[in-house]
């Protein structure tokens, strides 16, 4: 008997999601991003290309003329660049329904070996989860001109966070604070992207609040509030990453590895692209340098490190955005007078 019911929870789960995959026009549909680097070649940006080819109730999505398996921990087995299709594939078609094996019955994946979402022994994968968000992001990248009512902007497409360790100067203890940082999500086809929100691979993890960050470890938190300007313009804005500062009140170091700073979260139909990540490190003397990715940082008290998170792309004319909606925009702070330039409003 539960057997039985298992199955027919399957078989409607399965006709939900190619209900809607028949109202997707047939065809093929391509995109492509890029990763920055792999961490060792700092000069070579890592392709992530995809095929979507839609017919009837069926999808493949299609990985073959992916970025090969590279020489740093960059890369994922195929369990990796299967999930990302899911991932993609259940929230276009049944996004309200549980998780169950017959949502992905409609959904073929084509993933050559060899490819860092399909890595071969004995490559590194201390980083799979890295490329993931823009991998999703790049599937609904492609069948954005097919569905346009249904597919938002990219979002901050990065899973980084803040690392700070060393030993405490009071009893010698070693510490770590490791924490996630949020950031904005694309505009929608009829709303604003969500600011300060986990990447679509982080939405089951939890950041730790300030007051116990402050509490266990030798830092303040001096801000950590949205970051103004950093959604993309659009008819509906892309949501605002954040601005976090942490002072330093000893000496520690730090790793800074943010991820696509060279590839902005893009628009989508005449919006326009959000902010990238970046930190800005400001020394005691006032001196400022900005990272993007570093280890191994020497930090001093009084030192202190700013993370800016991307912001999500825009959706549509930044020109058709309602008069009230920037209004309201510049009286909240979310963007400037000088941002508000870009939807044509009056500096």
């Amino acid at each position: 008997m539960v057997e039985t019911c298992v199955a027919v929870v399957w078989d409607q789960a399965e006709a939900a999601a190619r209900r809607v995959v028949e109202t997707i026009p047939d065809g093929e549909y391509e995109a492509e991003s890029f990763l920055d680097n792999d961490g060792r070649t700092l000069d070579v940006p890592l392709r992530i290309k995809v095929k979507v080819v839609v017919k009837g109730s069926a999808m493949t999505v299609d990985f073959t003329d992916m970025h090969p398996q590279v020489a740093s921990p960059l890369n994922s087995g195929r369990s990796g660049g299967i999930a990302a299709a899911r991932v993609a594939f259940k929230a276009l078609t049944s996004p309200d329904l549980d998780v169950n094996e017959g949502c992905f019955r409609p959904l073929d994946v084509i993933l050559p070996e060899g490819t860092m979402l399909s890595a071969k022994p004995p490559a590194a994968m201390g980083l799979w989860s890295i490329p993931l968000p823009t991998v999703v992001d790049t599937i609904l990248k492609a069948l954005a001109p097919a569905i346009p009512d249904a597919v938002p902007a990219a979002h901050k497409g990065d899973m980084g966070g803040c690392s700070f360790f060393g030993f405490r100067e009071d009893d010698r203890s070693r510490f770590l604070l490791l924490n996630i940082f949020g950031g904005g999500w694309g505009g929608r086809p009829n709303e604003d992207g969500e600011s300060a929100s986990v990447s679509i691979c982080q939405g089951d993890v939890r950041n730790t609040p300030i007051e116990l960050q402050e509490i266990k470890y030798p830092f303040l938190v001096e801000q950590h509030g949205l970051r103004t300007d950093s959604g993309g313009p659009g008819r509906y804005r892309g949501g605002l990453g954040v601005a976090l500062t942490y002072r330093c009140l000893q000496a520690c170091k730090a790793n800074i590895n943010f991820e696509r700073t060279m590839v902005p979260p893009w628009g989508l139909h005449g919006g326009r692209e959000g902010a990238i990540n970046l930190a800005i490190i400001t020394r005691r003397d006032g001196k400022e340098t900005t990272v993007y990715k570093e280890t191994e940082i020497e930090l001093q008290a009084g030192d202190r490190v700013t993370f800016l998170t991307a912001g999500g792309g825009g959706y549509g004319d930044p020109h058709a955005r309602r008069s009230e909606d920037i209004e309201r925009d510049l009286a909240e702070g979310f963007i400037s007078p000088a941002g508000a330039a870009a939807y044509g409003a009056a500096k």
